[in-house]
This record gives C-alpha cells, sequence and structure tokens, in this order.
C-alpha cells in the first residue's frame, strides 16, 4: 500500500470515530516572512527524498492535531515554512547554515514536519549514518536522532497514530470532541503572513516579492524582497503589520508612534502597498 493510501485510511479511521474534525491541510503557498538574517531565501531542495515528493503531490501537506500543540500528532509544512525553519536549523555536529548576501541560504536539514515551530521540534530531512537521506527527530532546535527512510518513519507513523485513535474510549473521544475544537494545533497558520487556510494561489510575480522580518524592538522592522532585483523596501519600522502581495499590491498596517495619551485616529487600519514602497490610499 502507498504511503499516500496509508494516510487516507488513517483520515477514514478518525472520520468512522468522529474525529474527522481533527485533520487539515496547510496551503502550499502559505506565505511566511523571511527572517533578516537569511532574506534571500533558503536552498533546501537537495534534502528532499523522492518518496516524500510523492507524498505531498498526492496528499498535500496535513495537518493533524486533537488540542493546542498537540503532539500526539503533527503538521507537514509548506514549501515558504520549510525553508523559514531550515535556516535556523543546524547539522548534528552543530554546525550552522551561513547566509551569503545575494543569495540563498543553503541549508544543512529539511525541517519538514512538526510538533512545536517556535523551539523547532518535529522532524527534518538531512543525510544519515550511510549518506543517503534520512528523516531526523528534531528536539531543541537540533538533529539528535536518525529515524530511517521517509517511508519507514511514515509508516511508522501512521501505525502509532492508528493505534492510538483505535484506543480511544468513547469518553476519551467524548472529552476530545467537547474541548474547543484546534483548528491549527501547531500554528502553522497563525505563523503565516496569510492568517488562514483558504489562500487562493498566488502570481507568479506575487511569489517572487517576499517580506523580510526582524523581531527585535517594538514594532517588528520590515522590508520587501524581490526574487531578481534584490531589495525594494529596506528594512525599517515603518509598519506594524504586512500581509503578502497580491496582484502586486499588499496590505500594511502603518506604525504611528505616540508620546502618550489616547491611540491615534487611524492607528491599527490595514493600507494598500505598491511593491515600490507607495501607499495607495495613505490615510
Amino acid at each position: 500500500m502507498t504511503l499516500a493510501a496509508q494516510w487516507r485510511d488513517l483520515e477514514l479511521l478518525l472520520e468512522q470515530r468522529g474525529l474527522g474534525w481533527a485533520v487539515h491541510r496547510a496551503p502550499p503557498t502559505l506565505r511566511v516572512a523571511r527572517s533578516a538574517d537569511h532574506p534571500f531565501g533558503a536552498r533546501w531542495s537537495h534534502l528532499v527524498p523522492d518518496d516524500y515528493r510523492a507524498f505531498v503531490a498526492a496528499v498535500g501537506y496535513p495537518v493533524l492535531g486533537f488540542r493546542y500543540y498537540c503532539r500526539d500528532g503533527f503538521s507537514f509544512l509548506p514549501p515558504e515554512h520549510i525553508g523559514a525553519i531550515s535556516v535556523n536549523l543546524p547539522d548534528p555536529d552543530e554546525t550552522f547554515p551561513t547566509p551569503v548576501n545575494g543569495a540563498p541560504t543553503e541549508c544543512r536539514h529539511a525541517f519538514f514536519a512538526g510538533y512545536e515551530l517556535s523551539d523547532i521540534e518535529g522532524w527534518s530531512f538531512g543525510p544519515g549514518s550511510d549518506g543517503a537521506l534520512a528523516v531526523w527527530l528534531v528536539e531543541g532546535g537540533m538533529p539528535r536522532e536518525e529515524c530511517g527512510t521517509f517511508s519507514e518513519w511514515l509508516t511508522a507513523e501512521i501505525a502509532r497514530l492508528r493505534s492510538l485513535v483505535e484506543r480511544f474510549s468513547e469518553a476519551e473521544i467524548k472529552e476530545l470532541c467537547d474541548e474547543e475544537r484546534e483548528e491549527d494545533p501547531h500554528r502553522v497558520i497563525d505563523y503565516s503572513l496569510d492568517k488562514r487556510y483558504d489562500v487562493p494561489a498566488y502570481s507568479a510575480e506575487d511569489l517572487a516579492l517576499h517580506w523580510v522580518e526582524s523581531q527585535d524592538g517594538t514594532p517588528y522592522s520590515y522590508g520587501l524582497v524581490h526574487d531578481q532585483r534584490g531589495w525594494v523596501i529596506p528594512m525599517s519600522k515603518r509598519f506594524e503589520s504586512v500581509r503578502p502581495f497580491r496582484d502586486g499590491v499588499a496590505e500594511v498596517v502603518p506604525y504611528i508612534p505616540w508620546p502618550s495619551g489616547p491611540m491615534p485616529a487611524g492607528k491599527g487600519e490595514w493600507r494598500r502597498l505598491r511593491a515600490d514602497g507607495s501607499l495607495i490610499d495613505p490615510g
């Protein structure tokens, strides 16, 4: 049975046990801000094995969890998430990726699925002991243990999840269903710029525009990089929040400092921005 068929059988079991709500799909074009330390993106496709490619082509990027930060499940990360996290993931010898000005950072491991994204805990792809690509357990932001091939790892994970779901008592299922159902158990959607599951496809030109974020200070700093033209908006504290470009226009919340007293009128309102940094409706 293929990996995709095994996964669909797991989803069918969840439906049969009244837990189908615990499974979602992360949009493949979910946008994520790049790190200011790695503004030109990441190169990680050389770390991805063919059986993983076949699985996500058939199934997508599944999200499975029964509660907030559910360690029983995991979320498969869409491509921009993989790059944004993998630039901060070392190899087992604690050697971190090195940024190169004007070029994507070459990753040493590719973090492809997780249950804790801020602390980088889950699983990555990287060279195994025999030199072939393997899945590694990642804990505390470090690859710790080799887990075999992707097919071996996912087959074992599906078997573990099937056993877990089959062991749930009716009372346990009722308790899970009565809780507030967590649709984003590992914050894949929350950590994105889109902030939602229903993300329509972006144009190629929009996908060439990348917000870059630095979380030092308040508000955060943002800049914009184009794949071919480099920096088109320099890093600054000009915006409090940003959304991805669509049809050449992004939405931003301009930062308006105030010394004291009530918040100024218009504070927090979204404005439209061109890729050259000019506001369409400055307010």
